[in-house]
């Protein structure tokens, strides 16, 4: 539940204080992964009365190269913030990698949570807070369901498998 997941990530920030948070994600009028989580980022914004400006998200693709940019702009954008949501743990990767060259430390100045719960996570310096993906479960269901559907010939289903919230060095609490 992409929606769902990113409610979680957005709304562990505020709780943890947070006001200012950005957001870089992927094209969403191409991605439906990304148009979802952006949903979810919005609807826990407005659940807590914060606004959202269109300026405090960045487009960019999946890739370290594109979250270092997407964190650039919005450093560049002069738009203060507090906590970055990458969409993805590579972006947020990348991102760390720009706040650190522009002077920024992390979590100290700005807390960054990603999206996927990759093991390159637990390596970076700090250790990425991530919404995991239980990524076997997902082979597995859909192991299971590709095979039941060719045996019966049955029809298209979609599941949702659970995310959690992996809490790592990356994000801390301010007041």
């Amino acid at each position: 539940d992409d929606t769902q997941a990113a409610a979680i990530a957005i709304r562990t920030l505020l709780e943890m204080g947070h006001k200012n948070v950005v957001v870089i994600g992927g094209h969403r009028e191409y991605s439906d992964i990304t148009r979802l989580r952006y949903e979810g980022c919005l609807q826990t914004f407005r659940e807590y009365d914060i606004p959202f400006e269109e300026n405090q998200y960045e487009t960019a693709r999946f890739t370290f190269d594109d979250g270092y940019r997407a964190a650039q702009a919005l450093m560049q954008r002069n738009c203060e913030f507090t906590a970055l949501f990458a969409m993805s743990d590579v972006m947020a990767i990348g991102a760390i990698r720009a706040l650190r060259d522009a002077g920024k430390r992390v979590p100290e100045d700005v807390s960054v949570m990603g999206f996927d719960g990759l093991t390159i996570g637990e390596f970076t310096i700090p250790k990425l807070a991530t919404i995991c993906q239980a990524v076997d479960d997902l082979a597995e269901h859909s192991l299971q369901l590709l095979l039941r559907n060719i045996e019966t010939a049955g029809k298209a289903q979609h599941e949702i498998i659970p995310v959690c919230l992996e809490w790592k060095e990356s994000a801390r609490r301010i007041n």
